[in-house]
Formats: structure tokens, sequence, C-alpha cells
């Protein structure tokens, strides 16, 4: 008796691996446009926190607090520390870039802290956000576009966001 073996023939092989290969070039770009959508999306709410923690320390307390850790746990970095009363201070967000040690160019989002009076005596504290980039394309360029949409931050002139809070004697 003849034994017969079962097996894959070279057209076989190379039809499989060209399949593979037209898989992979349909697959692996939807993959890196998940995985950037999923970074943006997660940006997008780390900045919303942030700027909704500093409200709520705000209210709470009455003032700020010089350590921006106390405030928040979003990660942020400073430039300028932030003054109690709110009148100066500047903080920068990154979103894309992963480095050990990050610095202002690296910026997806600048904040900057300053107190005005808006004419009637009232003194309130202003936060603008501005974006690096609102080009879509790139992870910080589709955050940018993102924020403005939600009407948060902007490039050029940023958007201002007046922080304004009662203390509640407990």
């Amino acid at each position: 008796m003849k034994s017969t073996k079962k097996a894959f023939t070279i057209i076989e092989f190379v039809f499989i691996i060209v399949m593979i290969g037209i898989l992979s070039t349909v697959i692996i770009p939807r993959l890196m446009t998940t995985r950037d959508d999923a970074k943006v999306a997660f940006c997008v709410e780390s900045v919303g926190l942030f700027m909704r923690d500093l409200s709520s320390y705000y209210t709470s307390q009455g003032n700020f607090s010089t350590n921006i850790k106390d405030m928040t746990n979003v990660e942020i970095h400073e430039t300028t520390p932030i003054t109690s009363s709110g009148d100066a201070g500047e903080y920068y967000y990154v979103c894309n870039k992963i480095k050990e040690t990050q610095t202002s160019a690296d910026a997806a989002i600048t904040f900057k802290f300053s107190k005005i009076d808006n004419g009637t005596g009232n003194k309130f504290v202003r936060l603008n956000a501005t974006t690096a980039s609102v080009t879509q394309g790139t992870v910080d360029g589709d955050l940018g576009h993102l924020l403005e949409l939600k009407n948060i931050a902007s490039d050029g002139l940023g958007r201002d966001h007046a922080i304004t809070g009662i203390r509640i004697k407990r």
C-alpha cells in the first residue's frame, strides 16, 4: 500500500501568505485609528475632569491650593504655580507624548489663570484653555478639535472660563 501525506502545495502556501498580507494592510490601520481615538477620548475626559476638579475645589475651599496635586489627580504639568487667590498660574496637559520628562513644548493644552473684575466690583478667576492645534489628523489635533467643538478650548486666543466659588462653612 502506498502512503499519502497531506500537505500544502507551494502555490497554496503562497496564496495564504498573500491573503494574510492583504488582510493586514486593511486591519492594521484601523487598529491604529481605534487606538488613537481611544487616546483622544481619554484626554478629553481628563481635561474636563481637571476643570471640574478645580472648580469644585475652589467652590468648597474659597481659594486654590498652591500644590496642584491637592486639587486634582489629572496628570498636569506646571509652568508657573497657581497662587491661592488664582491671580496667576500656568499649567499644561500632555496627551500623546510619553517621555521621562515633559516640557511645555509637548503641551496639547495650556491653562492660564488670572483674576479679573467684571466691572461691578465682583472679581473672579478666569481660566483660559488654549490648544496647541485644532487640525485633525494627529492625536493632539483631534483633541484640540473636539475640545473646540465642546467649547472647552481653542487655538489662538483660547477659551475663557470663569471659576467662581462660595466658601461653605462646615
